[in-house]
């Protein structure tokens, strides 16, 4: 872009996603700042500690510090937003995860306040209360004309340079990572169980919050969630991605999008995948009781990409629609 408009990022301190986006505005040309839903670390003043253990010990009440943390974090959203210059732009990811006043703050410093809600609105239906905040409203999966609401996709950081490898036909590695969902459960165990059938190398992840969600030999259950960056050489090293959708989701997650930047193969329960220009049979099988055809499709070469279709996918062009 080459005038450095500047650009504030608001969004949740998940994993290493902060960082991944402030080094790609920087590639666009962008001067950007963030702010996260973990503003600053947290500290009893005072005597505070001591209330919070006597409430805690005595009353049963846990609500004590959590009031504390809000208050803490509130009072640090109003003096960071306090410290910023007249803004170009202002990108807010999952507004529900702030309160409303200090998006109404947000709204006095920039030029243009645009939303994203990325986890789907009826997943999180609590962010219709800020619609009407916005100049522009976002979300992956749904679009509401009356409520202001645009469709756009999920993308691929193309900050990050792509790593190739061969196809391996002979035996491909299957690759996910995910959250535990207990209705996506019986339908990843049902593909597990029909693909080991073939020469095929499992890599699964589920992160699991209760050890009971624990239950197929062939996942790989794990605590803490991996960051985006080690999901990325998974992805490298994989030749197939797995995507299995959640059903308040009718969009596409970002694995597509990642298939698309390292050529990857993917299977998925999606089946609105047929609708975009980059879907080609040879490189995106649609699971439909299906299974017995998988085989055929992972002895089939991928097909490459226009590269104009690829580059449409990319962050640079999905910023560039966000602040259109």
């Amino acid at each position: 872009m080459g005038n450095h408009k500047t650009f504030l990022l608001m969004m949740p301190d998940y994993s290493d996603f902060p960082n991944l986006f402030m080094d790609n505005l920087n590639k666009v040309g962008f001067l950007p700042f963030v702010i996260t839903d973990n503003p600053s670390k947290f500290k009893y003043k005072g005597i505070e500690k001591i209330i919070n253990f006597s409430r805690k010990f005595f009353l049963k009440d846990r609500e004590y510090k959590k009031k504390l943390i809000e208050e803490h974090k509130l009072r640090e959203y109003y003096k960071k937003i306090s410290q910023l210059d007249m803004l170009d732009y202002v990108l807010v990811i999952r507004p529900d995860a702030f309160p409303i006043p200090v998006i109404q703050e947000l709204k006095k410093k920039t030029k243009k306040l645009i939303a994203y809600q990325w986890d789907g609105i009826e997943k999180f239906p609590e962010v219709k209360k800020y619609f009407h905040l916005f100049d522009t409203f976002f979300c992956f999966d749904s679009a509401d004309e009356k409520n202001n609401i645009k469709p756009i996709t999920n993308f691929y950081f193309d900050c990050i340079p792509p790593v190739y490898k061969d196809y391996n036909a002979q035996k491909p590695e299957f690759y996910f990572v995910g959250l535990y969902w207990e209705n996506r459960e019986k339908k990843i165990d049902r593909f597990i169980s029909e693909v080991l059938k073939m020469e095929v190398e499992l890599s699964i992840f589920i992160q699991y919050n209760n050890k009971s969600e624990i239950k197929n030999p062939k996942i790989k259950y794990i605590k803490e969630r991996i960051t985006f960056l080690e999901n990325l050489r998974n992805v490298e090293k994989a030749d197939v991605l797995l995507d299995f959708v959640d059903p308040v989701h009718n969009g596409l997650s970002i694995r597509f999008f990642e298939a698309i930047y390292y050529k990857k193969k993917v299977i998925t329960d999606n089946q609105t995948v047929k609708d975009y220009d980059f879907y080609h049979p040879d490189n995106i099988f649609v699971l439909d009781e299906n299974f017995e055809q998988i085989d055929s499709f992972l002895n089939t070469p991928y097909r490459e990409l226009p590269e104009e279709i690829v580059k449409k996918y990319g962050f640079s062009h999905w910023i560039k629609e966000i602040i259109r």
